[in-house]
C-alpha cells in the first residue's frame, strides 16, 4: 500500500472515534441552522395550559434513515500536500422494541444498502458494498447510547465501523430523565473503538441544549443544539505497517427529537487536527480531517 493509502486508512480509523460529528471544507465548525425549519411556541395541550409538558425519551420506535457522511482529508507527505476527499450514503432501518429491560430497550440498526460518493477509493467502496443488510442487536439505554451491539456478521461489520461504529453514538445523547425544551447539560465521554487493524481511544466533553420545538420532518420536534470538544489517542497496523495517532477536535451539531421519542434526524459538523507516525519510517505526518455529517428520515 503507498504511503498516501496508509495515511487515508489511519485517518479513516480516526473518523469511527470522532462520534458523529461531522464537517464540509471548513476547518473550524459553525452552527447547523436550518432554513425551513420553523420555531413553535410548543406543543398544545397541558403545555398551553401553563403546566409542564411531559419530558421527551426515548421509546419504541421503527425509523428509516438516510445517513451521508463525507470527509475531507489533508496531509503532509513528503513535502507534498495531498488531499482526498470521500463519503458514503447509507440506508439506515432502525427499529427499537418494548419492553424495556433492566438494561434498555431492545433495539436493531439493519443498513438496507450503502453507496459510495464519487471518488471514493475502490477498496474502499468494495468494502463498504458488502455491508448491505448488516443488523447490529442490543440495547437503547435510557440517555441514547446504543450498547451490547452484537453485528450479524463480525467481520463485515468492519468495513462499515470506519463510517458509522457500530451505532452506539448513533441517536443524540440526552437526560436519562428526558428532555424538556430550555435544558441545557455537559457530559464527559470516554469510548475506545477497536477495529482489525486498530485501537483508538477519545475523550470528549460534550455540552448540549434542548433549544426550542420547531416542526422538523413534519413532526414537532425539541431542537438539540451541541458542541464537543475531544482528544484522540492510538495505534495499529494497515498493510503490515505499524503507526500512531494522536489528535484533538471540536464540533457543533443540531439534532431533533419528535414529541413522541422518535430521533428525525440533523447535521454536525467536525474538525480534527491529527498526528500520524509511521515508525519504521520514522516519519510523523499531520493531518486535517474535516468531516460533515446529514441524517434525514426516508419513508
Amino acid at each position: 500500500m503507498s504511503g498516501r493509502l496508509r495515511v487515508m486508512a489511519a485517518a479513516l480509523a480516526a473518523a469511527c472515534a470522532s462520534g458523529k460529528a461531522g464537517s464540509g471544507a471548513e476547518a473550524t465548525p459553525t452552527p447547523y441552522a436550518p432554513a425551513s425549519s420553523e420555531a413553535q411556541a410548543g406543543p398544545a395541550g397541558p403545555a398551553a395550559a401553563g403546566q409542564a409538558f411531559p419530558a421527551v425519551r426515548y421509546g419504541p420506535s421503527a425509523v428509516r434513515y438516510l445517513v451521508h457522511r463525507r470527509l475531507h482529508i489533508q496531509q503532509a507527505f513528503s513535502g507534498q500536500q495531498q488531499a482526498q476527499d470521500l463519503g458514503a450514503q447509507v440506508f439506515v432501518a432502525a427499529a427499537i422494541t418494548g419492553p424495556a429491560d433492566s438494561v434498555g430497550y431492545p433495539a436493531t440498526f439493519m443498513v438496507d444498502s450503502v453507496i459510495a460518493d464519487s471518488g471514493t477509493p475502490g477498496p474502499i467502496v468494495e468494502s463498504l458494498v458488502r455491508a448491505r443488510r448488516l443488523v447490529f442487536s442490543g440495547r437503547v439505554v435510557p440517555h441514547g447510547e446504543f450498547l451490547k451491539a452484537v453485528p450479524s456478521d463480525s467481520t463485515v461489520a468492519q468495513s462499515l465501523i470506519q463510517l458509522l461504529g457500530n451505532f452506539r453514538d448513533f441517536l443524540p445523547r440526552i437526560p436519562a430523565e428526558g428532555l424538556q425544551p430550555g435544558a441545557s447539560w455537559t457530559d464527559t465521554v470516554e469510548a475506545t473503538q477497536k477495529t482489525s487493524g486498530s485501537e483508538i481511544s477519545r475523550r470528549s466533553i460534550i455540552r448540549a441544549t434542548a433549544a426550542a420545538w420547531e416542526q422538523h420532518a413534519g413532526v414537532r420536534s425539541l431542537r438539540l443544539e451541541g458542541t464537543t470538544t475531544y482528544q484522540l489517542a492510538g495505534s495499529g497496523q494497515n498493510a503490515g505497517q505499524p503507526f500512531e495517532l494522536s489528535g484533538t477536535g471540536d464540533g457543533s451539531s443540531v439534532s431533533f427529537i419528535a414529541d413522541d421519542g422518535r430521533y428525525v434526524g440533523g447535521e454536525s459538523r467536525d474538525s480534527a487536527s491529527l498526528t500520524i507516525r509511521l515508525p519504521v519510517q520514522g516519519v510523523a505526518i499531520p493531518v486535517i480531517q474535516v468531516t460533515r455529517t446529514t441524517v434525514a428520515v426516508v419513508p
